[in-house]
């Protein structure tokens, strides 16, 4: 891949990442709408749409990360550019992962009466059983570490054998492990190699646009919708089905998303990208601490619980970021290789403290 391609911005990632944050942001929301009694967790309205949108938000965000992992490595990947490339992963990662799971983990202890759930053992938390949403982070930052880039010349068979060794794995874990008492990084690593090796794949073999193609993936995001509709009416964890949702809703959704032939350099999204970050970090601790203030002001209308969080979970982090933005030991909390780089350089837009 040339040095040019490798450096383009990969619009349709940008659009899918937000498309599934967003999913995260609203899924999570409702969780504590259901969490505080506002909604049974029986309800259909609340069983269906979280259990269905929970099969493929976090897989589309592996998809993505897998993708660009392989698009940007360089064809003279060797084993001291992985560690090297580990290293700035755990940095890149760990912190805001360290950090803000800290975060939510005080606020159980300190508000466990008014927050989701109280607090599990720090560090066994931190160190085995990361909590959501920050398990994506753990995860993938273990992913970067066993599965290197495919390179040379015969990268396109590797990448197969690599999806079908991952797929191969997840099925194992569904099938036979699911139920088993596995370390919980084995766990997550097994049964999110395969979306982040599906990413890694696309590089090579990417979707083509069709009407045919188009009809049936559309087709099959219709009828994997009403399917979920009857085997997500009541509570259902069975993994199996789990994964055959997520096989179809993250193909035929990253299909859209990357075979759309125009989108917008400048547009919104393109704008919006860089709040990925800190709105999939705080919005969990954003809500949490508004829903225990409207609850000591004595609102306990759900439906303003759900209005004022979902603008809350997107527009205080946004608010926050752009705050960090202006100060590089702020910054550092969420994008520490970016703030590191312009503490070296010594400037940022609107000046450097």
């Amino acid at each position: 891949m040339s040095s040019n391609i490798k450096s383009k911005r990969y619009l349709w990632v940008d659009n899918l990442k937000l498309f599934a944050c967003l999913l995260v942001v609203v899924g999570h929301l409702y969780m504590s709408i259901m969490a505080g009694g506002w909604i049974s967790e029986n309800n259909i309205l609340y069983c269906w749409p979280v259990q269905t949108a929970y099969t493929f938000h976090v897989p589309l965000f592996f998809v993505c990360s897998g993708f660009l992992y392989q698009a940007t490595a360089p064809d003279n990947w060797n084993a001291k550019k992985h560690i090297g490339n580990i290293k700035k992963k755990a940095i890149a990662l760990g912190v805001p992962y360290v950090t803000f799971s800290s975060i939510t983990l005080l606020m159980k202890n300190v508000f466990s009466a008014e927050v989701n759930n109280a607090a599990p053992p720090f560090l066994k938390t931190l160190f085995l059983e990361p909590i959501a949403p920050y398990w994506y982070l753990y995860t993938l930052f273990l992913l970067f570490c066993i599965i290197p880039p495919a390179v040379g010349r015969g990268k396109r068979n590797t990448l197969v054998r690599m999806t079908a060794l991952s797929c191969l794995i997840k099925v194992i874990y569904v099938g036979w492990l699911a139920n088993k008492a596995l370390p919980d990084l084995l766990a997550k690593v097994m049964t999110s190699a395969l979306w982040f090796c599906i990413g890694m794949l696309i590089t090579e073999f990417p979707f083509k646009k069709s009407k045919r193609v188009s009809a049936v993936a559309a087709g099959s995001i219709f009828a994997a919708v009403v399917i979920s509709y009857f085997v997500y009416s009541l509570p259902n964890e069975n993994k199996m089905v789990q994964f055959l949702f997520a096989a179809v809703f993250v193909v035929t959704i990253t299909y859209f998303f990357q075979s759309k032939e125009h989108y917008k350099e400048n547009g919104l999204v393109s704008r919006s990208v860089k709040y990925f970050m800190p709105v999939y970090v705080l919005h969990t601790i954003v809500t949490a601490g508004m829903r225990t203030v409207l609850l000591k002001i004595g609102i306990t209308s759900g439906i303003l619980h759900f209005v004022i969080g979902l603008c809350v979970s997107i527009f205080v982090p946004i608010g926050i970021y752009a705050i960090a933005e202006k100060h590089w030991w702020l910054l550092l909390w969420f994008e520490p290789i970016k703030a590191i780089r312009i503490k070296k350089q010594g400037k940022i837009k609107g000046g450097i403290s």
